[in-house]
């Protein structure tokens, strides 16, 4: 029973079995045949099978190709049909059920407050007696590749409880001032390690930078050394004179002190 199957771009099965059982098959004319001789012609029936199958081997190979060239298509196609992020162009808004946002081409960071009441008899209504913070940091990755990947979430904090609500808003300012360095672009550096959320099929999309890795302190001193010219730098088999010492003039005589000598009176 033959099984064949294609997946373009995927997959090719082709299965083929040749079942022979007694009767089926027309020996009539191979019985008056020498056993030698239908033993020769029986390997050589052999070697044109693995003929054949390398063939076949070939043919599966030439598919392998094209099947390559169907699926660099489709990864191409996927790369132009990704949508851009959607952001807030690093301006903080308010959205549906008080979400409040602030987002650009790579980071987004969200908070958002729930509050929680409770009757107060003496005043007949209810009354707010706490408050509960959610907010998050997370890198602002298109549809594809999947963003829901562990990583994807910088920072962050899942209803933090407040009963001070002033104390609640100093530390969510404390936070938001703490990765406002992350906004100030609309579409910052990526770090290099997670450039990935950032590309389709290997390749980045459109409008994004990665960051330039760290330079090791050998590369900072090669190009300090580039700026330097062949003058700037002082011959070894020249080397520069000694200084001349300083000339310092010599120090006036001391006049005697004293009474003045007189020569002798003759």
């Amino acid at each position: 029973m033959a099984y064949t199957h294609i997946d373009p771009g995927k997959e090719i099965q082709l299965s083929e079995h040749f079942y022979s059982y007694a009767g089926k098959l027309d020996v009539s004319d191979l019985i008056s045949q020498p056993l030698a001789e239908l033993m020769k012609q029986e390997q050589a029936s052999i070697e044109k099978e693995k003929e054949i199958f390398g063939q076949i081997r070939g043919i599966a190979f030439e598919w392998t190709q094209q099947a390559q060239e169907t699926a660099r298509l489709r990864q191409a196609q996927q790369y132009l049909k990704t949508p851009p992020v959607k952001h807030t162009s690093n301006v903080w808004t308010e959205g549906e059920y008080d979400l409040h946002e602030i987002s650009n081409m790579v980071y987004s960071m969200t908070w958002q407050v729930y509050e929680h009441t409770r009757y107060d008899r003496a005043k007949g209504k209810s009354v707010i007696d706490a408050w509960e913070l959610s907010w998050y940091v997370n890198f602002n990755t298109p549809r594809e590749p999947d963003d829901t990947r562990p990583g994807r979430q910088l920072a962050g904090q899942d209803r933090k409880r407040y009963t001070d609500k002033a104390a609640m808003e100093k530390y969510l300012r404390g936070r938001i001032a703490a990765y406002a360095h992350l906004f100030t672009e609309i579409s910052p550096p990526i770090p290099r390690d997670q450039a990935g959320r950032f590309s389709v099929n290997g390749v980045l999309l459109p409008g994004y930078t990665v960051e330039a890795p760290e330079r090791t302190p050998q590369e900072v001193a090669d190009d300090l050394l580039d700026f330097l010219d062949d003058d700037d730098t002082p011959s070894v088999s020249e080397p520069a004179p000694a200084p001349a010492a300083p000339h310092t003039a010599r120090p006036a005589a001391k006049k005697r002190s004293g009474p003045k000598r007189s020569g002798p009176v003759r």
